[in-house]
């Protein structure tokens, strides 16, 4: 197993491609400065004994990384030497790539820069960071390991299948099951236990909200996640009311779901999903649906 350190840039491909224990994290540390690198190695070994860790220098070495290999987090700088850190994500992720990455800047103007959005990354921190809040990232990070049974209930068969597809590709380990009415939902539900249930708001029979009502007061660990195709204001505030802990529109994508299990799970959110919602949505969201 590797330790924190011993994966230098001259290596990072034999690093890359070694092959953990399943329960073990692995984590790229992508910066020009040594010192930078040997003080986040340290920090990430403290935080998670035992963690696999590669480091990079530059921005080229980071993409090729990153395409060899997955890595649970991928910790890059903004600014490095032959290409900047985003933009070396950005060519991982047009050959298939999917880190979670969170970007190393040095103020206010780096978490700013338009591109970052462009890389969907998971969470921006200002240098130099402090040991509290990589902690959290990886505390986040061990609970989308962890397995969440998560509960799809919609009477239409195409949206069953949307919000499979779209949770299954979201950074969270699911266990999916499926119904058709919230009458099936009480009954399984009063058998089996679940984390998160992705309601919809208009079913015949008991409807969303009465399902969420009915949820919350027999089984108030359950946590509902409303989802609707209106835009209406007043659905949302409805549902809310009732005890959804978030409310989606349809059609969502897996960055959506992802901001969902956080509020679901009481996990802290990042500053990225704290940004309004974008009213577009980008290629790699619709290719989703593909």
């Amino acid at each position: 197993m590797m330790r924190a350190g011993e994966a230098r840039t001259e290596d990072f491909a034999a690093a890359a491609e070694a092959a953990p224990q399943p329960e073990d994290l692995r984590v790229l540390i992508a910066d020009d400065s040594a010192v930078t690198r040997r003080v986040m190695s340290a920090l990430v070994s403290t935080i998670a004994p035992g963690v696999a860790v590669v480091e990079t220098a530059n921005g080229a070495d980071t993409c090729e990384a990153l395409r060899r290999a997955a890595f649970d987090i991928s910790f890059v700088d903004f600014h490095m030497p032959d290409m900047s850190g985003p933009r070396a994500v950005s060519l991982a992720r047009r050959v298939g790539a999917n880190p979670l990455v969170v970007v190393m800047g040095d103020g206010p103007e780096d978490a700013a820069d338009r591109t970052l959005r462009g890389i969907d990354p998971y969470e921006f921190m200002q240098k130099p960071l402090e040991e509290r809040e990589l902690r959290r990232i990886f505390r986040n990070v061990e609970r989308m390991r962890d397995v969440s049974r998560v509960l799809v209930v919609d009477d239409s068969k195409a949206s069953r299948l949307m919000m499979t597809k779209v949770i299954e590709a979201s950074r969270f380990t699911t266990e999916l099951t499926v119904v058709d009415s919230g009458e099936a939902a009480l009954r399984l539900l009063s058998e089996e236990a679940c984390d998160v249930v992705f309601l919809d708001y208009a079913m015949p029979g008991i409807d969303g909200l009465e399902t969420a009502c009915l949820v919350q007061d027999q089984m108030p660990e359950v946590r509902v996640v409303m989802v609707s195709a209106s835009r209406n204001p007043a659905v949302e505030k409805a549902a809310r009311y009732f005890g959804a802990v978030h409310f989606l529109k349809k059609p969502f994508f897996a960055r959506e779901v992802d901001k969902a299990m956080h509020l679901a799970l009481d996990l802290p959110l990042t500053s990225f999903m704290l940004e309004p919602e974008k009213v577009e949505r980008d290629q790699l969201e619709l290719a989703l649906l593909e």
